[in-house]
């Protein structure tokens, strides 16, 4: 019995030495987990921060196409959050394939809000240390400025070619059309007043100075803008400009809100020109009696004169084409009013801007720099 209990004794001990080791192991490798676990969070967060650090977008996929990876580059492109994407099939988001099929031109991803994005994208495999596959990675830049930024070089272009051309064609005509007024003028003052052929040749006149107009016009237009800049007063401006309108004042109703000390940074004759277009547009704008406002208001930098009327407005899909050449909405008119006072407005380094609503009226705003 005694043999027993010291064999049982020894056997205890053996026990409680072995399961002291086992938990002195335990604790030693709970250590090392949690140790692992430290190093592969900070792994995780460094590289999500690396990956965010990119201004590229950077998309990744396992091999059944699900996404791993969104970086914020890529949320900002395509206006997704990381959790809206990752998880889901890129096809199925994208409505794409991860690789596009090869074609000319430029390869697009589809944002949130249904927008195609013209991106420069490249594609590369993902592999472990044996050199198994385990997903792919995308890399793609955001194109939408260059591509606007190519197509306003091609416009500016187009245009150039089109002034250049205008310009000879007008300087053509004006010889000619010099001719035709005067002949006819020496016709009309030998045809008596109540000759019916007296009518005939007015007509001639009256064409004649309507093409020279339309040629000044174009002139005007093609040629660089040649400033006489100085601080001018802005209800000076106005006031000029309005001293032009005097014609249509019996059934449009003229409201001001100027602000005495305000000056702009202009060529006051230039200016004048554009106010004066910009009124007799409105002027036409009303069918029978309607209100022009014009305001004045100014921050740090800018004043602006806006001019609204209360006339039939402009279609929205029309009003983004208003200050192009050779557009217009009017039976007889050129398209250069307005082409031309957006280019005197550009030469002073502002900007003319237009808002307006079918049936109720439209307001045309000019900034103009700001001094004192």
């Amino acid at each position: 019995l005694r043999e027993a209990l010291e064999i049982f004794n020894s056997s205890n001990k053996a026990m409680e030495e072995a399961f002291r080791r086992l938990e002195e192991r335990v604790r030693e490798l709970d250590q090392e987990l949690d140790a692992k676990n430290r190093e592969l969070a900070f792994n995780t967060e460094y590289l999500q921060n690396l990956l965010d650090s990119i201004s590229d977008g950077v998309v990744a996929v396992d091999c059944d196409g699900v996404v791993t990876r969104f970086n914020r580059a890529a949320g900002a492109i395509l206006g997704y959050r990381p959790e809206e994407v990752q998880g889901y099939a890129f096809e199925g988001v994208f409505e794409r394939p991860f690789i596009a099929s090869p074609a000319p031109g430029l390869t697009a991803l589809r944002a949130k809000s249904g927008r195609n994005v013209p991106v420069n994208e490249s594609n590369s495999p993902i592999a472990d240390h044996a050199g198994k596959r385990l997903g792919m990675v995308k890399t793609f830049e955001d194109l939408s400025e260059v591509t606007a930024l190519r197509e306003q070089v091609r416009q500016k272009e187009r245009l150039a070619a089109i002034g250049e051309m205008a310009a000879t064609v007008a300087h053509e005509i004006r010889n000619p059309l010099g001719g035709i007024r005067g002949f006819a003028s020496f016709l009309a003052d030998d045809i008596p007043e109540d000759d019916p052929r007296r009518r005939l040749v007015n007509k001639i006149l009256e064409g004649a100075t309507s093409l020279e107009r339309v040629v000044s016009e174009l002139l005007e237009y093609t040629r660089p803008v040649e400033l006489m800049l100085g601080p001018v007063s802005c209800v000076e401006l106005v006031s000029n400009a309005l001293a032009f309108l005097e014609y249509a004042q019996d059934r449009i109703h003229i409201e001001t809100d100027l602000t005495p000390e305000l000056k702009a940074l202009a060529d006051a004759g230039k200016i004048r020109q554009v106010l004066l277009n910009i009124l007799l547009n409105a002027a036409q704008s009303i069918a029978e009696t309607g209100t022009i406002r014009i305001a004045t208001h100014a921050d740090e930098s800018w004043v602006a004169v806006a001019i609204a009327d209360t006339g039939g407005g402009i279609e929205p899909e029309l009003l983004p084409r208003i200050f192009s050449p050779f557009f217009t909405t009017k039976e007889k008119g050129t398209g250069l009013g307005l082409a031309v006072c957006a280019k005197i407005v550009e030469g002073h380094g502002g900007r003319i801007e237009a808002v307006s609503t079918p049936g109720t009226g439209t307001t045309v705003t000019v900034y103009l720099p700001r001094t004192e």
